[in-house]
C-alpha cells in the first residue's frame, strides 16, 4: 500500500509540474532537477556571493541523459522565461516561485503531501 499511495503522490506532484512548465515530462524533469541542485548548493555554501548555480552537464549527469538532450530542454525554460542562463550557469529565480501559480501548485503539493502522510501512518 505504502508504494502505491508513494506513487500516487509522486504522479499528482509532476501534473503539477506539468501544467506549469512548456513541454513534455522530461522538461519538468530538467527544471526540478535544476531546481533541487540550486538548494543543494545554496545549502552546502550558505552566504555566498553567486551561490546556486547549475550547470547543463550536472543536469545530465544527475538524470543521466546526454548533454545535448538537457541542453535542448534547457533552451526551452530559458525561452519561457523558466530559467535564466549565464556563464555561471543555469538558476531559476525567486520571481518565478513567487508567480501566483506557482504559489497555488505548492499549496496544493503540500495537500497531496499531507495526504500521502495521513495514509502511510
Amino acid at each position: 500500500m505504502a508504494a502505491r499511495v508513494a506513487v500516487d503522490y509522486y504522479l499528482a506532484t509532476a501534473r503539477l509540474i506539468g501544467d506549469l512548465v512548456p513541454g513534455d515530462p522530461l522538461t519538468s524533469l530538467v527544471f526540478l532537477t535544476i531546481v533541487s541542485r540550486m538548494f543543494k548548493a545554496r545549502a552546502a555554501k550558505p552566504g555566498a556571493g553567486r551561490r546556486g548555480t547549475v550547470t547543463v552537464y550536472a543536469v545530465a549527469k544527475d538524470l543521466g541523459l546526454s548533454y545535448e538532450t538537457v541542453r535542448r530542454h534547457v533552451k526551452r525554460l530559458v525561452e519561457s522565461g523558466l530559467c535564466d542562463r549565464d556563464v555561471q550557469g543555469l538558476r531559476i529565480s525567486a520571481k518565478i516561485f513567487a508567480r501566483n501559480d506557482f504559489q497555488r501548485a505548492m499549496g496544493r503539493n503540500h495537500e497531496n503531501l499531507q495526504a500521502l502522510r495521513r495514509l502511510i501512518r
